[in-house]
């Protein structure tokens, strides 16, 4: 084999390794948005606003449209302020605001008549976490929360019985080990034999009437389900 040809496939393997790199980062889907509206309540269009991440700092610049309309999209779950500002009103400050994962939060901002030097700053707890955006049901479970309540063999999965529209018996053979929900087949969930490191976690938990093989698992916004069994995670995060 040539020299040309062993670069040549060393080059293509670096670029088909770049791609998937670049394809595995985390892909959030919860962001803000909201309108910006004077103390009459007309829209205010132009106006600054900045979002700062309070675990990295980060921040992000945006300006309000013809119709008063802000927006922040792909945002990790977290705390973030909130920064608005247009020349003849008060610069508004919005602290400590919490965004759920794969959520869209709605949080309309009210500016008031004075000089830009001038600041009001809101404290983020005010703010309802409410996804008024869409007509999704869900239901979010703090670290806290995952780390306090009863789960079987520690599988922060079998929390999600939890949620909203989610059906799950959490059923277990004389054996210890994990009893599917009657009429679906698989590997099923974690039990007394089977612990959160199996190559195949299948949570018996049915999802507003759909079949536990329609369950879908992603980490950090990388799909996880098993290629063998539907509803089935090959990673299992520990809690």
């Amino acid at each position: 084999m040539t020299f040309a040809k062993v670069f040549l496939r060393a080059c293509l393997l670096a670029a088909c390794l770049a791609v998937f790199i670049s394809g595995a980062r985390a892909q959030y889907r919860a962001g803000i948005q909201g309108v910006v509206l004077d103390a009459q309540g007309a829209v205010v269009e132009g106006a600054t606003v900045t979002l700062t991440s309070g675990e990295t700092a980060k921040t992000v610049q945006v300006q309000s449209d013809s119709n008063g309309v802000y927006n922040f999209l792909s945002l990790a779950p977290g705390r973030y302020q909130i920064q608005v500002e247009k020349a003849g009103f008060k610069k508004k400050t919005l602290e400590d605001v919490r965004i759920q994962g794969e959520q869209t939060q709605a949080i309309n901002v009210t500016l008031d008549i004075g000089d830009v030097t001038q600041s009001v700053t809101v404290s983020g707890d005010v703010v309802p976490a409410i996804d008024t955006q869409t007509g999704n049901i869900s239901s979010t479970l703090s670290t806290s929360e995952i780390q306090n309540l009863p789960s079987f063999g520690r599988d922060p999965f079998q929390l999600l019985r939890l949620a909203p529209g989610v059906f799950g018996d959490g059923a277990h053979d004389a054996g210890g080990g994990s009893a599917n929900i009657p009429g679906s087949q698989g590997p099923g969930g974690t039990s007394a034999t089977s612990t959160i490191f199996s190559t195949e976690n299948q949570v018996q938990v049915n999802a507003n009437g759909q079949r536990n093989t329609a369950n879908s698992f992603q980490v950090d916004g990388v799909s996880v389900n098993s290629l063998d069994w539907g509803g089935a995670a090959t990673i299992t995060p520990n809690e």
